[in-house]
């Protein structure tokens, strides 16, 4: 008889790269008194375009997170652009979050999206 069961190692890669990383000191704070930064998954197979959250104010971002929960203020973001038809580019962003929102990495590509020219943070939602 065999297992419906996703091995372990499988179900290990459905969830890299999902999770938030909690980007500040001290206890866990009520989502409305932090700004949410939204990457991309790590796993994200077949998409054209690819934003990848690095370093959060100089702090590397391990490879099981997609996104931070930061307190309100300025923070340094580091994003790796990547396009699958012709590599990518790395961008740095200073942005001043605000408590309660949240917050989607954004690309902008040059023609034929074979090149990412600039990368955004822009307001997803309250």
């Amino acid at each position: 008889m065999k297992s419906s069961h996703l091995p372990v190692a499988g179900l290990l890669l459905l969830l890299g790269g999902c999770m938030t990383l909690k980007g500040y000191e001290g206890p866990r704070l009520p989502y409305d008194e932090l700004a949410h930064v939204q990457g991309d998954y790590k796993m994200r197979a077949g998409a054209p375009v690819s934003l990848l959250l690095r370093q959060v104010d100089g702090i590397t971002v391990d490879v099981r997170f997609s996104a931070v929960d930061l307190l309100p203020g300025q923070h340094s973001l580091l994003i790796d652009c990547s396009i699958a038809a012709a590599g990518g580019g790395r961008h740095r962003l200073q942005v001043d979050l605000v408590a309660g929102r949240r917050y989607v990495i954004v690309a902008e590509t040059g023609p034929g999206n074979r090149e990412c020219t600039d990368v955004r943070l822009l307001v997803a939602g309250p």
